[in-house]
């Protein structure tokens, strides 16, 4: 009965002398971050980390830089550039660049998957999200409320995909966690005139932000039944080494002009995730207006909005994103604007070592169903394609298979021992390309963790 599903099984397993408790882990070194700082922290030894649940928690602030008016923060995970895990010296993961890229990556695949309450999804007009304070007229600032923790986010894949997701830390050396964090072009300066109720897209100096009241939460669990340890001891013997696995990126960012070409020799390659941007992302001070959704009604004329190409006028109000988090695809003359355009989509293809995915020239706008299948969604952010091309384009190719991840298996190709070249060209249909923006490519792969005897670690790529 033990191999039955639950569903058809009488059976209850019962597990003794369980016990849990959660941990405040202070950083090394305290004080306010700003903009391309770092912060370190060292989580607890010897207990059962469950480390999925490990959170950042800390306060943030908006401010005016010149002539800007009343700033706006971005997503609470647009902070982070990059995630460290060290393990006793070794770098374990290294955490892949423009880490708050790929988190918008997934956020437009899985919308609803953040908490509004602690992870600042949207860019605030008039009223905070989190506290409902109205801020028109005022920088966007949390640090009012003294040393409470407003902000909330997870710390990034390894940390969510490693398995088993509640690892025993006794095991291994010191493991030090450094978190780069992010420029300023995350935050928009916003807001204008001397009202400052309506947004604007451009014209103004770069606001910047700070980081305070930072800590992590850090659940830990125990099992003292007297089996759990054996357990693990006879596989320490029996194979020598205990192994986890956990989901990593590599990532490359570079300029678009038709063909853009990077390498791997990862030994189960899963997914590939591609966004894309305008080539002065990181110069837009101002918020971007997502296409579709209902002017500003204080200042109507400063939001852009699709009139053709179906895009509808949402309701509940307006919706903006930040330069470096704004995606669009690489046309000269999007449909949104024009809609004859649509027929000028230039065609996207990816090839690993010269094997084509799709095995045919694919418009833009039909990667949006391939990506989602490749993601395993019903449905993105996206409410048009109009929205679809002019904020949110971003393409994905799975190459293993579905649930492999929660199954511990690995089933990417293998590219080791070869000469592998991964190729994201624009073909046919080129009149409408534009051959001047930023692509940033993320290379997803399963990694292993080999921990032996001695807390000694090997890593297989």
């Amino acid at each position: 009965m033990s191999n039955y599903p639950s569903y058809a099984s009488y059976f209850l397993r019962s597990f003794s002398g369980v016990s849990t408790a959660n941990f405040r882990v202070p950083p090394q070194s305290s004080g306010t971050r700003i903009a391309h700082n770092q912060i370190d922290f060292v989580l607890p030894t010897n207990t059962l980390l469950k480390m999925d649940d490990i959170r950042m928690v800390f306060t943030a602030s908006a401010v005016a830089g010149g002539t800007s008016v009343a700033p706006r923060l971005p997503a609470a995970d647009a902070f982070i550039e990059r995630i460290q895990v060290n393990m006793g010296g070794i770098s374990v993961d290294s955490g892949c660049a423009s880490t708050n890229v790929l988190n918008q990556v997934k956020r437009n695949f899985y919308p609803g998957r953040d908490d509004p309450v602690n992870s600042h999804v949207n860019i605030d007009r008039n009223v905070m999200g989190t506290s409902l304070e109205q801020i028109a007229n005022a920088a966007e600032t949390y640090t009012t409320n003294g040393d409470s923790t407003i902000f909330s986010i997870s710390l990034g894949s390894f940390f969510q995909s490693i398995q088993p997701s509640l690892l025993d830390v006794s095991l291994l050396p010191e493991i030090r966690i450094t978190i780069f964090l992010a420029g300023n072009s995350v935050v928009t300066s916003s807001l204008t005139g001397a009202t400052a109720v309506g947004m604007v897209t451009a014209g103004n100096t770069q606001a910047t932000y700070t980081l305070d009241n930072y800590s992590l939460m850090v659940p830990a669990w125990s099992i003292d039944d007297g089996v759990y340890s054996q357990v693990i001891q006879s596989r320490m013997n029996d194979e020598g080494f205990l192994e986890a696995s956990w989901c990593g990126y590599d990532s490359y960012s570079d300029t678009f002009n038709g063909t853009t070409r990077v390498a791997s020799a990862a030994s189960s390659l899963d997914r590939i995730l591609v966004a894309f941007r305008k080539a002065d992302f990181a110069a837009i001070k101002g918020a971007v207006a997502v296409t579709g959704y209902q002017a500003n009604p204080a200042n109507a004329a400063t939001v852009a909005l699709a009139s053709v190409l179906g895009a509808p006028q949402m309701k509940g109000g307006d919706k903006y994103l930040t330069g470096p988090m704004n995606f669009t695809a690489p046309m000269i003359a999007l449909p949104s604007a024009n809609a004859a355009k649509l027929a000028e989509e230039p065609n996207l293809s990816l090839s690993i070592n010269n094997v084509r995915y799709p095995q045919y020239d694919c418009p833009m706008s039909q990667w949006y169903n391939l990506s989602a299948q490749a993601m395993e969604v019903g449905r993105t952010a996206s409410n048009s394609y109009a929205e679809y091309l002019d904020n949110r384009a971003q393409i994905a190719l799975k190459l293993n298979l579905p649930g492999s991840q929660g199954m511990r298996a690995k089933s990417g190709l293998d590219l080791r021992g070869s000469n592998s070249s991964i190729l994201l060209t624009a073909v046919g249909n080129t009149s409408n390309f534009l051959n001047t923006g930023n692509v940033v490519m993320f290379l997803e792969s399963t990694r292993v963790l080999r921990i032996g005897q001695g807390k000694t670690l090997q890593i297989v790529l």
